[in-house]
Parts: C-alpha cells; structure tokens; sequence
C-alpha cells in the first residue's frame, strides 16, 4: 500500500454540501484501503462464523463410540476449520489492523484535515468575520475523525454483521431450515428498532454535537479575549456565558444518552429472545430426531456471537449517527461556498508603475445603506496620498477593497490598468505592503513573523530589514519561556510577550523585508512613543522612496509631507488638495487640524504635532 501523500493540493473543486457526496469527497482517494478493508471484513466474518461449525464438529466427534473410526472420519475437517481459525483469521485481522492503524486513523484523518483546512482558509475575509475561530477550528479537526471513524464503524461493524448474519443463515439453513427461523425473527426485530431509534438518535445526535459546537466556541472566545476579560473584570458575567452554554450541553447529551439507554435495552431484550428461541426450536428438533446434536451445538454460539455482535453493532450505530451529525455540523464552514474567488482564467498582477484607480465604484456592507457610490479616484505612480476623515467616512473600507478583503458592487479598482477581478487574489496582495492598526503577530518565533513578508528572504536581507526598522537591540535581549533567544524566540499569542510599539516595529521591519511597490499605513506608527517614532521616520521614508503609497492617519501632522489629502466623508470626496492648501480652504480638514492642535492658527510648519485622537472603526 502506498504511503498517503498528506498535505498535497486538494482539487480546487468545494466540497459539495450534500453530505453522501461529502463524504464521497473525501474519501474516494483512498479506494484501495476501504476496499481491503471490506475484504478483510468479509473473511473475518466467515472465519468467526466457522468457530460455531468447529464447536459443532467436535461435540460430534466426542460422541461417537468409536473413537478411533471417528477421528479418522473427523481429522481432516477439524484440521481445515483449524487452519481456517487458527491461521487465516489472525492474518486478515493483522492485515485489518494495520490498514486501519497505519493507513487510516493516521493517514486519512491527517489528509482530511489539510484537505478541510486548506478550503477554509480560502474564504473571505468576511466569512472569519462571521464565525468564531474557535468553532471554526474545532471543525476543521473534528469533522475528519468523524467522517474517518462513519466510514471505519460502517466497515467494522456494519458490514461485519451483515456478512456474518448471511453465512449464519446459510449454515443453519443446511442444518434445518426452521433453526432459521429464531435468527429472521431477530433481523425483522432488529430493523424495526432502528427505524424506530435511528430518526431520534439522529436529532439528538444533531442537538448535542450543536451544543458542543457553541460551547467550544464560547470558552475559546473567552480565552481568545482574555486580557478583557480580567481588565474589565468580566470573568463573572463572561463565566454566565460559558455556564449557559455548557447547561445547553448537558441537557442535550443527557436526552442523547437517554435515548441510547432506550435502544440499548431493547436490543438486549431481543437477543435474549434470540438465544431462547433458538435453543428451544434446537432441542424440540432433536428431541424428535430431525437433527443431530452437532447441529444444536453449533446453533447456539452462532446465534449467541449474531446476538453479541447485534449489541456491537448498535453501539457502534449509534456512534455513527452522532458522528452523522458532527459532520453536518463541519459541511457548514468546510462546504460553505465561497463568495470571493479568482476568476478562472486569472492571472498574476503586474505592477510596473503603481497607479491606482477607483473607478465608478459601488459598495455596501447591507443592501440598505450604500458606503460607496459612483466613487472614483486615480492615484499616480509614486504618489503619497493621505485619507482623512471622522470614523465611518470609509477610509479604512477602500483600503480593504483595493486588497480585495471585499468585493466592490459596482464599477472597477485597477492597478496599472489592469483590473484587479480579473487577477488573482495573491497577486494583488503580495504587490501591496501594509501596515495596520491591529499588529496582532502569529503565535511563532519572531523570525517566522519578520519572513511572512518575505518567506524566501536570505539572511542578509531578513538582518537589513530588522536594520531598517530598528528592532534588533530589543529582540537581541528577546527569550521566551523555553530559553529560546533573540529571533527564535516566541512573539506569544497574538504578540501578547512584546509591547505595543515592539509588534508595531516587528511589522514594519516584514513591510520593509516585503518591498511591495505599493504601500498601505494604516496609523503605522500609532503604538511607538514620539522618541521611537522619531527614531524610524527616516526609515519610514526610505520605505516610501519609490512607491505609491496610502496613508491612514489621525495624527494630521503625519500628512503634512503626503503630495495629496483626500478627505471621505460618508464615502465621498469633499476636499482634497496638499496639506497647505486644505488648512487654508477652512474646510473639515482644516477644522480637525484645529481641534487636534488647540485650536492653534493655521500657517508655518506643522510637522512636529502628533497629537493622538481617538482610533478609526473603519
């Protein structure tokens, strides 16, 4: 058997959202091991069944006078059902065993996951927006054990019944057909109790794996916010949320269970039927001499093993349904479709000059009110352009529809000339450098984080980048909690391990490793100290040397040297023009300089204000 090839491209296809086909997705790369999976199953099956003939064979042959005459007459069929047994059953088993031990459980589950994580994190920016990250993981990795262990129980249990139940009937059947009698009845008993059970199990299954789903979501989002929790003394009210969910959970399990109590039960009363039918039809046959005593023997551990593995076999049912459920759970996020994609015939984005142009664009983030209309703006190649504007003007929003972060309703953003739907997504966004307000770093080294913009960078320029922006004294003294130092040293959970102004400059020093011709600040130096910020202003400009660039700022101070302002308000244009020009035209610019300044005279240079307001939501 092959090895499986883990995290190789998936087919660009989306999972489909109907759940045979889903698991048909997933599962019809890996043919050849279900199907010895099946085989083995099958030969298990005839070989456990054998047992009950080799029990009966010998009952026979201990009751023979003749002992001598007997064992000549028995030898060889004793000798075949105990090679049978002895030997063919344990090396399907082994062969069962390792299949599922070295193949499935490792190898599928791991391939099911990359193939789920792969899928998800292609979604939208707005899709993450939607869910919880937690719930969104906890899908991605319990979805592939689900889905593995319904095909693995289908195959164990399932198809073990049913192959063995054929093989039983058949060797009673050549016995006395009426001893088949007892095991049909138990067949027809047995389907009804899943045609009872199975719509119920499937609807608690259903309720409980939803309530486990948001629970988990819940005591994530708790974690994941951790530091607001203590800072605002939330634990308690927040502990409500948690308790709420975790009560729903409860509550839900306890019904699930409940019902499984039901099933249980009921199939334990019809195997006990089984048994007793069986043994009486058994001993009235033998007691009128149409059977000998060898067939009664056998009858009985075959009906009893049916019986135990009915038992099994329910149990195992039930896991499935709740494992049906866990699955339509993941189709959720793992088969949502996907509404931004690249256009099939897309290409790579060229940038040789970086012009930028908004043309005729509409956006909304509700059908009811429009952020965006008819909006355009061009943008030459090397131009500083500084947005402006009260929080909500939509500053923030078409820097995030330049990066395709969203799609735009109406008209056409084009960089170069070229359309930026009718290039691919990576393109767009490996062309733009930016830096935002949020300077949440990944939860790895400090090297990995400085090399997300640029994965491949030598040495030497991963140590000019960390020049540039000035961080290599503080992550020199850098160790984290397993004595790792300096670069290799974990940045924590979101950067919590460093300072504001250490994450902030740890991000510039990945724009400057990046190099993009276009260039987005987004208050790129809103958590660094004036003396910080003094000490990379310099780098700063050497980062925009060349490059168009968008900046995003309340401090207007920081605008003064852009070669154009644009004020937004309510997504439209009301003034642009150089720093000078709009302080002069009195305008809302002008009044916001004032209000940030102490209403001090427009006139001289205004570089040195950098008085902080209050952050932008947009």
């Amino acid at each position: 058997m092959d090895k499986i090839d883990i995290v190789a491209p998936p087919a660009p296809a989306v999972p489909p959202s109907d759940l045979l086909r889903f698991y048909r997705y997933f599962l019809s790369e890996h043919k050849r091991i279900f199907a010895w999976l099946f085989v083995c199953g099958f030969g298990v099956a005839c070989a456990d069944a054998l047992v009950s003939v080799f029990v009966g064979k010998v009952v026979a042959f201990v009751g023979q006078t003749d002992r001598w005459k007997a064992w000549q007459e028995y030898w060889p069929t004793l000798l075949v059902l105990l090679l049978t047994i002895g030997i063919v059953r344990p090396v399907l088993i082994y062969v069962d065993l390792h299949l599922r031990n070295s193949f499935l459980v490792p190898g599928v589950t791991s391939r099911i996951r990359w193939i789920s994580h792969w899928h998800v994190v292609q979604q939208s920016w707005q899709f993450f927006q939607n869910d919880f990250p937690g719930r969104l993981a906890h899908r991605v990795m319990h979805t592939a054990g689900a889905l593995r262990e319904t095909a693995e129980a289908a195959i164990r249990a399932v198809w073990y019944l049913t192959m063995y139940g054929g093989v039983s009937l058949f060797l009673l059947a050549q016995a006395d057909w009426r001893l088949t009698l007892p095991i049909l009845g138990w067949f027809g008993g047995y389907v009804l109790l899943l045609r009872y059970y199975v719509p119920r199990l499937r609807e608690r299954a259903d309720g409980s794996s939803q309530a486990y789903s948001d629970l988990m979501a819940r005591i994530v989002d708790c974690y994941s916010n951790i530091l607001t929790v203590k800072l605002f003394s939330y634990a308690a009210t927040d502990n409500d949320h948690v308790r709420n969910s975790l009560l729903s959970h409860n509550e839900a399990q306890l019904r699930h269970m409940q019902m499984i109590t039901g099933f249980m039960t009921s199939l334990t009363v019809l195997n006990t039927l089984l048994l007793v039918g069986t043994g009486a039809i058994g001993v009235a046959l033998w007691l009128n001499g149409h059977v000998e005593a060898e067939a009664v023997a056998m009858a009985l551990p075959l009906v009893w093993q049916a019986a135990s593995t009915g038992g099994w076999v329910a149990w195992e049912v039930s896991g499935i349904f709740q494992n049906f459920a866990d699955v339509r759970q993941g189709m959720e996020s793992i088969a949502a479709p996907n509404t931004m994609t690249d256009d099939p015939d897309a290409k790579a984005l060229r940038v040789s000059a970086g012009a930028i142009e908004f043309k005729d664009i509409g956006f909304s983030y509700s059908p009811d009110v429009k952020l965006f209309d008819r909006f355009n703006l061009s943008i030459r190649p090397g131009e500083r352009i500084g947005l402006v504007g009260r929080s909500g003007a939509g500053k923030s929003t078409l820097v995030s529809l330049l990066l395709r972060l969203y799609d735009i309703q109406d008209g056409t953003i084009q960089i170069d000339g070229q359309n930026i739907r009718r290039v691919t997504m990576d393109g767009v966004r490996s062309s733009i450098g930016v830096v935002t307000q949020d300077t949440a770093l990944l939860h790895r080294s400090v090297r990995e984080n400085v090399l997300c913009g640029k994965p491949d960078a030598t040495d030497q320029e991963l140590h000019g980048a960390l020049q540039q922006a000035r961080v290599i004294p503080f992550i020199d003294a850098l160790q984290d909690d397993d004595g790792r130092t300096g670069l290799d040293a974990s940045a924590g959970e979101r950067g919590a391990k460093l300072s504001g102004g250490q994450r902030q400059r740890i991000v510039l020093a990945r724009t400057l490793l990046k190099n993009a011709p276009i260039l987005v600040l987004d208050e790129a130096t809103a958590a660094l100290d004036s003396e910080a910020e003094a000490a990379i202003q310099e780098q700063l400009e050497a980062l925009m040397h060349g490059k168009t660039v968008i900046t995003i700022a309340h401090r207007l101070s920081t605008l003064a040297r852009m070669d154009r302002i644009i004020v937004l308000d309510q997504g439209r244009i009301i003034e642009e023009g150089s720093h000078d020009k709009l302080l002069a035209d009195g305008g809302l610019y002008a009044s916001l300089w004032q209000h940030q300044t102490g209403n001090r005279l427009p006139g001289g240079d205004h570089s040195s204000f950098k008085l902080p307001i209050a952050p932008d939501i947009t």
